[in-house]
């Protein structure tokens, strides 16, 4: 039987359609009919490429499809098809993939955390964790832009490189390149001995120091559980700290509120005094600008050839003189301290003559509100029924006893006479009368600029006819400006009815102060 040409189109039509509808079903995965199963909702930003019946996978393997796709608030909503008897932990998030390059895309749930999950999921369940993925039209563009930056990139390189003077550049480049790798490889090789020995001996010290810890674990432990143990101290005691701090700011307030006046008074006192010097500066000049040109007695005197002759040897020796003097540095100082216990106020005005830098000599005068303390034994004799606290009930008549007191003489006036000597440059030890008493005291600087300064007194060491303890005083100091000094600290505290903390102030006159002032005299010459 013969088919005719419309017969043999029938069949190849029909064959390939069956040859169609085979490669669909294989090719897309996509089976006839629709799967019964569990329904799961899922969310992504973006759902590009994916449509209804699409395949959903986990792990590689066909575990659903796509049955609806549609937006919600802004989001791309997916009610997925689960197949029946599929279990799927409940910890996964859901990304849009592609089979190949230009395959067909599939939704891929992919599990977050452990592989064995609590939980699974189940029907109605959602996921809400989502993965982007990159489009292969982004990716396009990406790659568009990067070309483009590379074509530019080229380019420059192009026109750098196409110059003969680009050429010659990147030829000296190149040179200095293979010179410095030569110069580097010469240096390693003519100190590779070294580098060893260096090697070495770091190997060496770090094996030491390993060696160390591994002996001395028990003093580290030890002096970490220290350090812990002081933090601790530390935490619990600074609110106390804190309000002792606040109280002496609070002080120091009030005795600065209180003190205006007098300050503003000092100061005008200052100003007038300065202007009475300068005064008395101005006439000397006049004096001494009449004797150069000689009038008057003395600048005759002075004129004369033999007369100037003697006056320049005079002038000669004196200068010597002050050379040697000009060695030595002043400083004046005056001080007051106001204690808050007692109420007792001191003052002071102190010298010091420094001859050098590492000790100097300080001299000077003290006074005190509350006068200086003195002892008097009082005999006394006594007859008749003596008291129980005379005889002690012995039934004596008569018996002679001496009475011990303690006497302050008030606004009286004391001597300060010390040597000092400085050691390490930053610790003073000083020695001699303080308060007219023998003492022993210590200065020290934590800083190198020397505006701070801790220091302690120890003066008054009572002989046997007292019960007093000696005089201890500490101090802190703090130099505001290099003429203004505040100062706190608490006196006398080994005795219990005259210790008290106190605050004071002063002003220092330093050695190019004085000289200045002193300075503005001139000798006469000729």
């Amino acid at each position: 039987m013969k088919f005719g040409l419309e017969a043999k189109v029938g069949v190849f039509v029909v064959l390939s359609l069956i040859l169609i509808g085979y490669m669909t079903t294989k090719v897309g995965d996509i089976s006839f009919g629709k799967q019964k199963g569990n329904i799961i909702k899922a969310y992504l930003n973006n759902a590009s490429g994916l449509e209804k019946d699409a395949i959903v996978k986990f792990k590689g393997v066909d575990v659903g499809y796509i049955k609806d796709i549609k937006l919600e608030d802004s989001k791309v909503a997916l009610e997925l098809v689960i197949k029946e008897g599929v279990i799927l932990p409940s910890n996964l998030r859901v990304s849009v993939r592609a089979s190949g390059f230009l395959g067909e895309k599939f939704l891929e749930l992919e599990q977050l955390g452990e592989d064995s999950a609590s939980t699974s999921l189940k029907n109605g369940d959602v996921i809400t964790n989502s993965k982007e993925s990159v489009d292969f039209d982004q990716l396009s563009a990406k790659l568009g832009d990067i070309a483009d930056q590379v074509n530019i990139l080229v380019k420059s390189l192009n026109d750098v490189f196409s110059s003969q003077e680009g050429k010659e550049n990147m030829t000296k480049t190149l040179e200095n390149v293979r010179y410095s790798t030569e110069s580097l490889k010469t240096i390693l090789e003519e100190n590779q001995k070294k580098i060893n020995t260096i090697v070495n001996i770091v190997e060496q010290i770090t094996d030491t120091i390993s060696k160390m810890t591994i002996a001395n674990q028990s003093n580290i432990n030890e002096l970490i559980a220290n350090l812990t143990e002081v933090s601790k101290v530390l935490k619990s005691q600074t609110p106390e700290i804190a309000n002792k701090v606040n109280n002496i700011t609070g002080n120091i307030d009030n005795l600065i509120a209180d003190s205006k006046g007098d300050l503003k008074e000092t100061v005008k006192n200052m100003k007038t005094v300065t202007a009475k010097l300068e005064k008395s500066v101005d006439n000397i000049n006049a004096i001494t600008d009449k004797i150069n040109k000689g009038d008057g007695t003395i600048g005759t005197l002075l004129n004369d050839n033999e007369t100037a002759k003697d006056v320049k040897e005079t002038v000669k020796g004196l200068k010597n003189m002050v050379t040697q003097f000009d060695r030595f540095k002043f400083y004046l100082s005056f001080s007051g301290e106001k204690m808050w216990d007692t109420g007792e106020t001191k003052g002071y005005f102190k010298v010091k003559v420094q001859p050098r830098k590492d000790k100097y000599y300080l001299l000077g005068l003290a006074t005190s509100t509350g006068g200086k303390e003195y002892i008097t034994n009082t005999n006394y004799t006594y007859t008749g029924d003596l008291p129980y606290h005379i005889d002690g009930n012995t039934g004596s008549t008569y018996s002679n006893y001496s009475v011990k007191e303690v006497k302050r003489k008030e606004n009286s006036l004391t001597f300060i006479a010390q040597y000092v000597q400085r050691f390490y440059d930053r610790l003073d030890l000083r020695i001699g009368l303080m308060e007219s008493e023998f003492g022993l005291g210590a200065d020290y600087f934590p800083f190198d600029d020397e505006k701070l300064q801790f220091s302690l007194d120890a003066y008054d060491f009572s002989d046997s006819n007292t019960d007093r303890k000696p005089h201890m005083k500490t101090s802190l100091y703090y130099n505001f400006t290099k003429n203004l000094y505040l100062n706190v600290g608490y006196d006398d505290f080994l005795n219990s009815d005259t210790k008290s903390g106190f605050i004071g102030a002063g002003l220092i006159f330093l050695d190019e102060d004085l000289k200045y002032l002193f300075g503005k005299v001139p000798l006469p010459t000729n």
